[in-house]
């Protein structure tokens, strides 16, 4: 019974292992495979086989011939055309959707308004429908992953900006009959940079995303940190003034309280009596040198610097990530939160901007379901980004 045990343990963990390599390579050969990972033609080619009858790999036609002549050898690659992955991001002012193929070419984009919405699970059953269809592919939809700007365990939403009401999205959109995820916004911009940003020898990164909330997601060697619970990251309940007054009722300051995007939005358009501002009317006025507006922005740098700061000295990262809607907007006001965070810290630490940060979290949940889909949970894969192209 051991024996077999073994067996079947080596199978699957020699199946995850070519899979990976082929993911990796994008177009391979039986040879190099056994080649780079050690293991005899023999079972590369059992194993390639198997994923074949599978439809998780298909032939592309043959390679070059090596010096030595023979047979030119059969390339083999991840099957993009096995299914399509979908993820919905819930914010509290817009839901937008993307579908992309495993590999995480993008096939389909949606978004809705979230604001006034009466039936939440009608909303989402409805956009989820327009992309039920979409053809050319084996196995059609072959999973949904929600990425939740709030706390989810992986099980149930703990905290969320969108009212989610009494909807259990996992039990509900078990219809589907594929694999329904939930995580962190954060923690799927975090996956995002890890997968498909290509930063050669950075295995320890923390990107801060920065919303109507404030979280950070964690890559530690390599692989994403969570926590027991999926709290780790919620850096935006983090106190950063603590008040008791003469009654002695408490009140506490948080980071999501001053340095939200929502918070800083809300400080410019109080100083200028205007309601509702956009960040498209603040970038205006920050490129007019508007008074008001580069005070505030340059208080939010240096709150985003201090926090960074405050993370540092726990995780010691590679490099920062940061996925801010606002920053991006106003990329002038980076310099200053490199420059104070180096002053505060003393480290010379990168700290960038997150690429396509519109794409950036619906990507990471494409790549987290393919990695579900495909048995790879935890293991190194390059996702390629096309929409750089």
């Amino acid at each position: 019974m051991a024996e077999s045990a073994s067996r079947s343990n080596s199978h699957d963990y020699n199946y995850q292992r070519i899979v990976a390599y082929i993911f990796n390579h994008r177009a391979t050969s039986r040879s190099a495979i056994a080649r780079d990972l050690g293991l005899n033609k023999a079972t590369v080619s059992l194993l390639c086989s198997e994923m074949q009858d599978r439809g998780v790999v298909s032939e592309i036609g043959s390679g070059s011939a090596s010096s030595n002549g023979g047979r030119k050898p059969t390339l083999i690659e991840i099957n993009r055309h096995y299914g399509y992955t979908l993820t919905v991001e819930l914010d509290s002012q817009v839901i937008r959707a993307l579908a992309c193929y495993l590999d995480g070419e993008t096939l389909q984009f949606q978004q809705v308004t979230a604001t006034g919405i009466a039936d939440l699970a009608t909303t989402l059953d409805e956009l989820i429908g327009q992309f039920t269809a979409i053809p050319g592919t084996t196995r059609g939809l072959v999973g949904i992953c929600f990425a939740i700007h709030g706390i989810t365990n992986g099980t149930q939403v703990q905290e969320s900006f969108l009212d989610l009401g009494d909807l259990d999205l996992k039990a509900y959109f078990a219809k589907y009959g594929v694999p329904i995820l939930l995580e962190n916004e954060a923690n799927l911009s975090a996956i995002y940079s890890r997968d498909f940003v290509e930063e050669l020898g950075l295995e320890n990164t923390v990107t801060l995303s920065i919303h109507q909330g404030i979280a950070a997601g964690f890559i530690l060697e390599n692989k994403l940190y969570r926590g027991s619970q999926g709290r780790v990251g919620n850096l935006g309940h983090n106190i950063v003034m603590p008040a008791f007054s003469i009654n002695n009722s408490r009140s506490q300051v948080t980071y999501q309280d001053v340095y939200s995007e929502y918070a800083v939005i809300h400080q410019i358009s109080d100083l200028l009596g205007k309601a509702d501002m956009s960040l498209d009317e603040i970038s205006k006025l920050y490129a007019d040198h508007n008074a008001e507006v580069i005070t505030v922005l340059s208080q939010f740098a240096n709150g985003i610097a201090g926090i960074l700061n405050n993370v540092v000295g726990m995780l010691d990262p590679d490099v920062f990530y940061l996925n801010s809607p606002l920053l991006h907007q106003m990329p002038s006001a980076i310099p200053q939160v490199r420059n104070y965070f180096k002053r505060l810290s003393g480290y010379d630490i990168p700290v960038k901007l997150i690429p396509n940060i519109q794409l950036a979290t619906l990507l990471g949940g494409a790549a987290l379901t393919s990695h579900t889909v495909l048995g790879l949970t935890g293991m190194k894969l390059h996702f390629w980004d096309y929409t750089d192209n």
